[in-house]
Order: structure tokens, then sequence, then C-alpha cells
């Protein structure tokens, strides 16, 4: 090969990696959970449709150097490009991402669903007003309690000291008489390890990712919520791509977006099967007088958040999709 051959592929080479653009997405949960996974397989997504001309960088668990409300804000300033965040961590932010979240307001993933398509605009409306784009949610697998003993009365959950992941599960467990903290996921393996916390509040997904069976043997299966995370990107990152780069991002979001509504029920099953593995008790029909007074400590708190948010009329009526 001649000298000005190889200058030549040098400049090709050059070229081509000029032209990639990469974004950095940032996620508190491991590559098993839900949330992280669908991630993994936005990545790939964005590679084909972009024709490599874009690159998703996913830094997700330890890899992410953002904790809890800074992933927020650090998306919204543009510390980092983009961030797959918890509604619970979003909602610290602005409430509205609580909505989907609400305590028994989703008997199902299909009336889920439908309430987050009622509400998507408004969403996307309140993104925008961050700083931010939504560009797509990932439904989790629905909430339960992990903790150190059964459950099988009030009584026994007023003994909870318990983590809940935003301000309306955090005030449902006060009103039972709960000791109750609102933590990020990635503040909670050193309070469990203190003792400073007995039951957490998360799906089979994001306990089983994080092994809390390990500490929290017991688990009960409220079905509290169908929470969401959302995957924003900065708003000035999204205006600096070219037109063909969003389409990729947006084609690509809706694409996985669609495959994890369609996968989250079947990781309910795998989830157990991989808890029952590891020697959990599990309580998937749970007594009566529990579920009575979660509901009716849930109602109460929903009651309350929409008084003090003040939805319009047609944002409202989503809870009754």
């Amino acid at each position: 090969m001649s000298r000005l051959q190889a200058a030549a592929l040098f400049c090709l080479a050059c070229a081509t990696t000029q032209a990639q653009t990469t974004l950095d997405l940032i996620n508190e949960y491991p590559a098993t959970s839900i949330t992280a996974a669908t991630d993994l397989q936005f990545a790939d997504a964005v590679k084909t449709l972009s024709q490599g001309k874009l690159a998703i960088r996913p830094l997700q668990e330890k890899d992410n150097p953002f904790k809890g409300v800074d992933q927020v804000d650090a998306v919204t300033s543009g510390k980092t490009q983009m961030g797959t965040l918890f509604g619970g961590i979003v909602g610290n932010r602005d409430s509205l991402f609580l909505l989907t979240s609400l305590p028994f307001a989703a008997r199902d993933f299909k009336q889920a669903r439908a309430q987050y398509d009622c509400v998507r605009g408004a969403l996307q409306a309140h993104a925008l007003k961050l700083g931010a784009r939504l560009l797509y949610v990932t439904p989790w697998p629905p909430s339960g309690i992990w903790s150190v003993k059964p459950l099988q009365s009030e009584a026994d959950i007023k003994a909870l000291k318990i983590r809940t992941y935003d301000a309306t599960s955090k005030a449902v467990f006060e009103r039972l008489g709960a000791q109750s903290v609102e933590l990020p996921y990635s503040a909670l393996a050193q309070k469990l390890a203190a003792g400073e916390v007995n039951a957490v509040l998360t799906s089979g997904d994001g306990g089983a990712g994080r092994k809390l069976w390990d500490q929290l043997p017991h688990f009960t299966a409220v079905s509290y919520s169908i929470p969401l995370s959302y995957t924003l990107i900065n708003e000035k990152t999204w205006a600096g791509l070219a037109p063909d780069q969003q389409a990729a991002l947006s084609q690509a979001a809706e694409q996985v977006s669609a495959q994890a509504w369609a996968g989250v029920e079947q990781r309910i099953n795998e989830n157990y099967a991989n808890m029952r593995a590891n020697k959990m008790t599990l309580n998937t029909a749970p007594a009566p007088g529990i579920m009575a007074a979660l509901n009716q400590a849930g109602a109460a708190e929903t009651q309350a958040w929409l008084a003090h948010n003040k939805l319009g009329s047609q944002d409202a009526a989503c809870l009754l999709k």
C-alpha cells in the first residue's frame, strides 16, 4: 500500500469517526431490570436505524455518576444527554409524573397503558418545561412489599420501617402508622445494611435485580401500583441532532417501548420463579385486612394529590381509563 493510499484510508476512518454522535444514557438500575434491559435494546435499535451515525452509551447502576433526583437535574441541565428515570424521581421536579403511579389506580397493564396514552401529551409538555423531551416509557411489574417478616395483618404493616419511592407512597404508609422513608434505589443498600429499613416497596423486578432476598425473604404482592420509568433527552441535545438522527431516536423509542409493554407481564412469572429459587416466601393473596387498609389509605392520598395538583378535567379523567 502506498503512502497516499494509507493517508486516504486514515482520513476516511477519521471522517467516519467524526460523523458518529455518542449520547450517554444514565439509569440507576442494573441490567437485569426491565428498564435497563429496555435501554440496551434501545441502544442497539438506534445503532441500526441510524446506520451507525448515532450511538447510545448506557451508564447503568454503578456506572451512572448521578444519584436520586440529581439524575433529573443532570439531564435537564445537559450534564448528561439522556436518562431513564423512575417516575418517583422525576416527580420530585414535577408531580404530574406521579400520576401514572398513584396507588391502585391501574388494575392491570392494559389499564396502565391506557392511562399513560391518555396523559402522554401533558407529560411531554411538562418535560419540555423542565428542559427535556420524553422519548419513551418503560412499565414496571406491580409494586409489592419485600420484608424481613411475613405480613399477615394491619399491625404488621404498622411495624414496618419501609422504603417507599415517591411522596405519595411515603404518605400512604405513614397513614397506616409505618415509618416510611422515600429513597432512590441507589441509596437502599446502605440503609438495609444499617438496619434503618426492614421493608421495601418495589416490584419483583427491581428487587430481584438487587437480590433483596439476602435481607428481605418475604414478598407480599399487594400490587400497589404499576409505575413507569421515563426516558428523557435534554432538549438542547435533541435540537442539535440532524433530522435523520432524531427520526432514528423516535423510531427506536416507539419500538422498544412497545416491546416492554408486551413483555412486562411475562417478567412477573420469571421474577417469582427467581425469587422462589432463592428460598423466598411469596404471598400472592394478601390478607383482606391489609388490602382494605392500603386501599383506604391510597384513596385518601390520591384525593390529596389531586387536590394539590389541580389537574385539568381531561388529565384527571385519565385515571378513569
